[in-house]
């Protein structure tokens, strides 16, 4: 297993990872990926790329920021994020590194490769004189309670007294600590057409429905022809010891 920056790999797609990775209403909307693409083109050194031989299984996605540490500052959700690190990056005073997105392969899931990507966020981040670095987590075992406040759930325990979701609980076993949660992380906007086809599913009527591969419920409005979501994380951080 080999970890990389993207600077140092070249030029590698990862168009099969991500595919496998997100649901299909996760696309970022055209604004949003021009901030993406200028993340990959801006900072090539801190995008990692984890390689199976000559296969990319995990991709860790991240740009720095200058940030209080107070959680009223940081940013407002995930398109902001990289908004703010695009356009701030030739700033003095950046002192955080936010990773932005970490992906694994569907075929290599629960292998610990996303712990390896999360370690190369810290090393990067002290590499660089970093005070911290913070991740817009996306809670893995939410899909299967989307009925339950996001507040709620990802502060659930287990007998042991860790996170009961598994994301958050590898985040915890690293060292961060939640910040606050982000109602509106990313917003999925379609018609009704465009959800039936993402989802495999049939909409007859205005309702708020529960679809695979969402957290909460998707907001379907057949009059207007719109399906709306809103997909939560909870910011989390890693305070680096100097």
């Amino acid at each position: 297993m080999r970890l990389l920056s993207q600077k140092d790999a070249g030029t590698v797609s990862t168009r099969e990872l991500m595919e496998s990775s997100w649901p299909k209403f996760m696309a970022p909307d055209r604004e949003t990926m021009r901030y993406w693409r200028d993340m990959r083109n801006l900072f090539p050194e801190y995008q990692l790329l984890l390689f199976d031989g000559d296969k990319v299984v995990g991709m860790g996605n991240s740009l720095t920021l200058v940030w209080s540490g107070k959680p009223e500052d940081l940013p407002l959700n995930w398109p902001d994020t990289l908004m703010r690190g695009v356009e701030n990056r030739d700033i003095s005073s950046l002192n955080t590194l936010a990773g932005v997105n970490i992906s694994i392969h569907a075929d290599f899931r629960s292998s610990g490769y996303s712990r390896q990507l999360l370690e190369g966020f810290k090393a990067l981040a002290r590499e660089k004189g970093f005070e911290r670095v913070i991740i817009p987590a996306r809670p893995s075992f939410k899909v299967q309670y989307p009925l339950t406040p996001f507040e709620t759930y990802i502060h659930w325990k287990r007998e042991d007294g860790a996170p009961f979701d598994p994301w958050i609980r590898t985040h915890w076993k690293l060292g961060a600590e939640i910040v606050q949660p982000i109602h509106q992380a990313f917003t999925a906007k379609g018609t009704v057409a465009e959800w039936e086809q993402w989802t495999g599913m049939k909409f007859p009527e205005s309702d708020a429905y529960v679809v695979p591969g969402a957290l909460m419920p998707v907001r379907i409005n057949v009059e207007q022809d719109i399906g709306v979501y809103d997909d939560p994380n909870v910011w989390v951080e890693y305070k680096l010891k100097a």
